[in-house]
């Protein structure tokens, strides 16, 4: 069921990359047997997830880029759970907020989870730290988990952090 809602979310991503819709991960790309990660979901993205076995959403938007949405009620009102863990850009790029995002992932890792900032870039490098910090990983293999899960322009802060 979720793939079904991958393939018509790579259809729409598509039509948005044309538009010149901004960079990044635009259609729910799956890393694992249950998360997927992408840049900012539509209504209806989020709407075709929850019909297809989407049970949970994180969202890493900063508060002010969330003006004017209404992601949290679309979320709900499909019966999905909603987390909001702020990341205001690179200065969010923190341990704590990597621990935040694991938290919420163990306490999911029996659903089917999308995790998305606007481009999947912050994603990625939450993933990396928690990558390396969290799970012991090295910083190369840390490295490629974060790219993996969509980390492009955060790499060398990500890559810093993680070498202190």
């Amino acid at each position: 069921m979720v793939k079904a809602f991958v393939n018509v979310l790579v259809l729409m991503s598509a039509v948005l990359v044309s538009m010149n819709a901004h960079a990044g991960i635009e259609s729910p790309k799956q890393v694992s047997d249950n998360l997927w990660v992408m840049g900012t979901p539509s209504d209806a993205q989020l709407s075709e997830f929850a019909n297809n076995g989407g049970e949970v959403v994180i969202n890493l938007l900063s508060q002010k880029e969330m003006t004017d949405s209404n992601e949290a009620a679309v979320v709900t009102k499909n019966g999905m759970a909603y987390y909001h863990v702020p990341v205001n850009g690179a200065d969010g790029v923190t341990l704590a907020n990597a621990r935040m995002v694991d938290r919420i992932l163990l306490k999911n890792s029996d659903k089917n989870v999308l995790v998305h900032c606007a481009s999947s870039n912050r994603v990625g490098a939450l993933m990396a730290l928690r990558a390396g910090w969290l799970d012991g990983m090295s910083v190369d293999d840390a490295i490629a988990v974060g790219k993996e899960h969509g980390m492009t322009s955060l790499e060398a802060k990500v890559k810093g952090m993680l070498s202190q």
